[in-house]
């Protein structure tokens, strides 16, 4: 697939952004750091036909904490740390990138989705619309006076969300400064989804040439019920294909996030990189983050091995206590496989 999207390598763009990293041993938080940094504005579809990781300097850390490649598509496995001439290279994060090609008609992109995922579209779309007692619709904010209007809907919105219960909500993550000036640029655009004249849902999108990437979101959950999130999702696509004017909807990475599976058309190993200077102070730092994620994986291994252990000894102790309800079982579990 990557083959097909190949097109002449073209030279990659970068910004500054904030970045705000949050230092984490599974669901334990011991603080979050807001790093200045030169990040690479490079559409991620554009990426896939560079092979190798866009060369970063010493030099590109003037003026700024770090450099930071949100998401770049790798054909091979990249250690944790690298050490390039006077610099700390950190691979922080491997996931799946989500991708969807706006390319033909929004009925013939549903067509290419399974059967069931069709019709789970189709029940949330119909139950909104009983809810609304009409079409729904969502409302697109573009500019810097417009996202200024998007912020202040948004962000009471975001304080209701999970995402803000975990310290990731709208406000700590996009700064309205940095996001309207890069409104002004039409690099940034917002969708609420109102229910009447009350706002339910907002998704908060970056420009990248012709990709939209999806960033912050989140609803009401008061609402929940109902899937403001996914209809969200639901109207943004169909307008994307309806306009004609982007390429792709760039999901991002989230494999833990089922519905990111069900609608898109193309996935690609994805790479998070940050790159830091070379101090005493940076290399304990990023030494102690590799030291993290290590004990987290031994923590997820045990944790299973322990599961794994303990359901091995509950069935001879199940078996001894209740053997006429484990034959029982037995027999309905074998009849219901013929079924």
């Amino acid at each position: 697939m990557i083959e097909e999207l190949a097109s002449p390598a073209v030279p990659l763009e970068w910004i500054e952004k904030t970045y705000l990293f949050a230092v984490n041993l599974g669901r334990i938080q011991f603080g979050k750091i807001r790093l200045r940094t030169r990040q690479l504005w490079t559409a991620f579809p554009v990426s896939l036909n560079h092979q190798h990781l866009p060369s970063v300097s010493r030099r590109d850390l003037d003026g700024v904490d770090a450099v930071y490649l949100p998401g770049f598509p790798v054909s091979r496995n990249f250690p944790l740390l690298q050490f390039p001439p006077g610099m700390i290279q950190y691979m922080m994060w491997s996931d799946t990138r989500f991708l969807i090609p706006i390319s033909g008609t929004f009925n013939a992109y549903l067509q290419s989705r399974s059967p069931n995922t069709r019709e789970q579209l189709n029940r949330k779309i119909r139950r909104w619309r009983a809810l609304v007692r009409g079409e729904p619709a969502i409302k697109e904010f573009r500019g810097a006076i417009q996202m200024g209007e998007f912020y202040s809907i948004a962000s009471p919105l975001s304080r209701k969300t999970w995402q803000e219960k975990i310290g990731a909500g709208l406000e700590e993550i996009d700064r309205p400064e940095e996001l309207l000036r890069m409104a002004a640029a039409d690099q940034a655009r917002g969708y609420i989804l109102f229910c009447g004249d009350r706002p339910v849902a907002f998704q908060l999108c970056y420009v990248q040439g012709t990709t939209m990437v999806t960033s912050q979101t989140g609803y009401d959950p008061a609402y929940a019920e109902f899937s403001p999130g996914t209809n969200l999702l639901y109207l943004l696509l169909q307008k994307l294909f309806a306009e004609g004017e982007m390429e792709f909807l760039d999901l991002m990475e989230g494999t833990a996030f089922r519905y990111k599976s069900s609608l898109v058309t193309l996935r690609v190993p994805s790479m998070r990189f940050l790159y830091f200077r070379r101090t005493p102070g940076t290399l304990c730092f990023v030494l102690f983050l590799c030291l993290l994620k290590k004990l987290e994986k031994a923590a997820q291994l045990a944790k299973r091995a322990v599961q794994h252990s303990t359901e091995s000894v509950k069935k001879p102790f199940f078996a001894i206590l209740h053997p006429g309800r484990l034959s029982a079982t037995s027999y309905h579990k074998h009849g219901s496989d013929t079924d």
